[in-house]
């Protein structure tokens, strides 16, 4: 999983929060994995991808 991971996100994942959702504080699943937002933030995949979300189309590429 390359790219960019903001500051904010590090420390969330040096506290033991790296397969929770920034955007909604829910465990990342098989069905629902956590990809990089364009923030650098880690986020469900359907946040990404529902356009109602605010999140709608902020999956990093690549």
């Amino acid at each position: 999983m390359a790219g960019f991971i903001s500051a904010a996100q590090q420390r969330r994942d040096h506290a033991g929060l790296r397969n929770v959702c920034t955007a909604c504080g829910h465990d990342g699943t098989n069905s629902d994995p956590l990809v990089k937002s364009d923030d650098g933030s880690r986020i469900h995949r359907s946040h990404t991808t529902d356009p109602h979300s605010g999140f709608y189309g902020a999956e990093q590429k690549g």
